[in-house]
This record gives C-alpha cells, structure tokens and sequence, in this order.
C-alpha cells in the first residue's frame, strides 16, 4: 500500500480497527490481526518495538529531518539527482511548490508514525494484561510517548501549527483534526517529554540497549526548551546529563578523548556509544531495517565506488556538500573535515579523479544492505547547548580540544568567530554537519534568513516553514495552509 493512504486524514480510517468490543468481534478467530493481536505481554512489546521501525523511517534520508535541516541549508545542494522530478531542487533552492513529492511523503510518513505510536499507547492503557513486571506497562508507554513528541517536535519546526492526534481515531473523527497552535503543540509536548523522563530507565541492559532512556528524554526537552527561548529549563535539562557522568566524547572508551572518537562515531559498526544520547537503530543484512544514508547522498555518477573498493554502484546524488561548507573547515581541522566531507573518487576505467565530494559520516562497506546507526542527539551537542545557555565557552572548548583545535578566547582561535555566538554557530556546523541540525539551528537563532540570504538565497520568513501538502488540502478543505504559499 502507498503512504499517501497514511496522512492524517486518511491513516483516521485505521482507527475503525480498534475501539469496541462488538467491533472486535467481528475478526477472524483463526488469524493475528488487528482486532485479536493484543492480548498478552509479549504482543503488547511488539507493538511499541514497532515505534522504532517508524523512528527509523524518520531519520532515514529524505524523511523530515534531513529534508529540512540538512537540504534546506547551506551545507548540501543538488548537483546531479537520480527521479524525473525537481523536488529535491525546490527544496534546496526556496522555490517550494505545494505539491512537493517529498513534502507530501514526510507528512504522511510522519503521521503514519503518529498512528503507531497512538495506536500502541491505546492497547498499553486499555489492556487488562498482568505484566511480569509491574512497571514494565508505563515504562512502555513511556517509549511510545517519547517517540511520539520527538516526531511532533520536527513537525511543529518545520510546518508550524500542526493537527495534534493523540489516539487512534475512526473516520469521521479525523476531519474534526484541524492545526493546533504551535504553542499548544510545544506544550503538549514538553507535557510528554516530561512523564516519558519520569518512567524511563537511566539506561537498558542486553538486547534493550538502544531504547530510549531518561536521558534521552531530557535531550530532546532541551532542545525544545532551547526553540522555545526558555534557556533556564534547557539549561536545568542539560545540566542533569552532564552532572550524570553517564556520557563522554570518549566514544571508543579507551579512557583517551582524541580525534580518534569522533572517527569511530562514523563506523560502520559503532553503536550506542558513552557519546550518544539518543540514535536510531538500524540493521545490517537482507530483509532487515537498513539505513538509506549512504546511497542517497553518494554521487549519482555510473563509475562512482566507495574509497578502498572497487565495486561500482551509483547513489541518488542527494546533500552534496557546498563549497561553503567545505571553507568552514579551519586548516587543522583535519579529521572532522576528512571524515565529513570526502573530496571524491578515482574512476577506474579512465584512472582519472572525479571532483565530486560526499560525505562519509554513513560509510557502511555493505553498501547494500547498511545498517549503521544514526545519532539523533550526541553528547557534544549536549555541551554546546549548555555553552550556549550558559555563555560560558567552557563546554564549547571541551569538544574543540577532541580534535586538537585551539578553544575559543586562546592563541590561535578563529578571528571571524570572536563572538561567542558566532563561535557556536561555526562549531556546531562543521561538528554536526550531515546530521540534520543546521537549517533548524539557523532557524531557532533567528539567524536563517539573513545568512542565507546573504549566500544569495530566496528566503524570506514565510519560507521558514514547509507548505501544507496540497494531497492533505485536497482531502480537508478545513486546514489552512501557510502563509507565502
């Protein structure tokens, strides 16, 4: 089945599935489905493992977060792209139509996720199942309701006003769903954010690692408290993490912090290490939950092959870095920069160097099936934060000094950065470039329509948010689109 059956005026006629008994009844004894599939501890588990499966499709490349805070800056542009369309452009360039594939897409995605995450909070709160543990039902919601408020985090940023389901809804139902204040939306979701630290574990054992924790939970509150100017709830927030001793940029843990963690960040094979907070988890192999990075934003050139292989494979072309980006990079700055951007490869037909950079932050060598995982929130995004809020550079020296660079105020430190805020803006882009911060940072700071504008881009505020999908117009005249489009 298609996504576009799976916006929110659409998914609503799922939610006919699940309501009454007389309803239930009607399903087949015989077989799993929706109306008898909830019926003990282990089914009720399944359905909120399901909630990271649609996790994964949002940070997948092209979801929401990559569409907004990585094409729409100033790091990616589009040189050549696989499709027939010029969605991607659109994007990239500020010249958004409301019927935008790729829009449309996230907006559905991303309301699927919604139903889901609705869905298995509905059976965890009305099931009459005696858990082996008795804290196991809220911890379980607990997981749904986070995912569910980073998901309507994106939204809100990148649309505005959203419509706020928070239960499965019938049909008739959905058209009554119209877009909430971004207030009310921010709201709600600090409401969730907060019940879901309360019931969560500070960190999992076993094959539970990689679900999300408490501390994951006061990540993403802070960065909602730091998009909605509350910088002494983000401060409290990012406090707790750092005072918890349960993180560190020594991703490899080898009691050293060097460059050689930020590089083992970007392996293949590193997962859930001390300098993640949160991460989506993927996995490698045939009919498993893979990651799409890589092959969306490799050369979409017939000769291009990964460095140290000779196995040719074209990727989609998509988040290009700019030459901008690759000028931030300070000279010494040697191993974020090899690491982010990769100047290009040696066509082994004609042995001749094709100068066409991509990055190499989701290098997996099974390039077709890669299942490397995608840090939604590092620990130095957590101390950067914290030296934004607490204007003390402190924090943002600590993640310079991890690849040998000079800290902001000593010998050697970047003139053109000589204010703190421009300081933070520099490191978090060429610190976090490739993993969807940047437009949403330029955004939050107030600062995306001047720089970009500056860079020769089309933007004025209007354009700091996304169109309503046209398809979800179409469907409930009812919801308003945004202003400028």
């Amino acid at each position: 089945m298609k996504n576009n059956s799976i916006y929110i005026l659409i998914v609503v006629i799922l939610g006919a599935f699940s309501c009454n008994e007389d309803e239930l009844d009607l399903y087949p004894k015989t077989q799993i489905t929706e109306g008898n599939f909830y019926e003990d501890e282990e089914q009720l588990i399944l359905s909120v493992n399901d909630i990271y499966r649609q996790l994964a499709r949002i940070y997948n490349a092209q979801g929401i977060a990559d569409l907004y805070g990585e094409l729409r800056s100033d790091n990616t542009y589009i040189e050549f792209t696989g499709g027939s369309t010029t969605f991607s452009e659109e994007i990239a360039d500020y010249y958004i139509r409301t019927n935008n594939g790729l829009i449309e897409n996230a907006w559905e995605t991303s309301y699927n996720a919604i139903f889901i995450c609705n869905n298995a909070l509905f059976h965890l709160e009305n099931s009459e199942v005696q858990f082996t543990d008795p804290t196991l039902r809220e911890r379980l919601k607990a997981e749904a309701t986070l995912v569910r408020s980073l998901i309507f985090f994106n939204m809100v940023r990148v649309w505005g006003g959203i419509p706020l389901p928070l239960k499965p809804l019938k049909p008739e139902e959905g058209y009554d769903y119209l877009r909430e204040s971004k207030e009310m939306v921010y709201q709600q979701i600090v409401n969730d954010l907060q019940y879901a630290k309360t019931n969560l574990p500070e960190s999992y054992t076993g094959n539970d690692v990689g679900r999300v924790t408490k501390y994951g939970a006061a990540a993403i509150l802070a960065k909602v408290y730091l998009t909605m100017g509350d910088t002494q709830n983000a401060g409290n927030e990012l406090k707790e993490i750092i005072d918890s001793n349960r993180f560190s940029l020594d991703a490899n843990g080898d009691g050293n912090i060097n460059s050689d963690d930020y590089e083992f960040l970007f392996m293949p094979n590193t997962k859930n290490s001390k300098a993640s907070l949160l991460e989506v988890q993927y996995l490698g192999g045939e009919n498993a939950v893979n990651s799409n990075h890589q092959s969306q934003y490799t050369p979409f050139h017939w000769a291009f092959h990964l460095p140290g292989m000779n196995e040719t494979f074209r990727g989609n072309g998509m988040n290009t870095p700019t030459q901008d980006l690759v000028d931030e990079f300070e000279a010494e700055d040697t191993v974020r920069k090899r690491v982010s951007v990769y100047p290009g490869y040696l066509n082994l037909d004609t042995d001749q160097f094709i100068d066409y950079p991509f990055t190499m932050k989701f290098y997996d060598p099974n390039w077709r099936y890669p299942g490397q995982n995608f840090e939604v929130i590092r620990f130095a995004d957590i101390l950067l934060m914290y030296a934004e809020v607490t204007s003390d550079p402190t924090y943002l020296n600590m993640v310079r000094a991890r690849v040998g660079l000079p800290g902001f105020g000593e010998p050697g430190y970047p003139e053109e950065y000589n204010d703190l805020s421009l300081a933070l803006e520099h490191e978090r882009r060429v610190e976090l470039c490739f993993e969807f911060h940047r437009f949403f940072d330029l955004a939050r700071t107030g600062r995306a329509v001047e720089l970009m504008q500056a860079k020769g881009f089309d933007i004025d505020q209007e354009k700091l948010v996304f169109p309503i999908p046209l398809r979800a117009i179409d469907v409930n005249n009812k919801i308003n689109q945004n202003p400028g489009y």
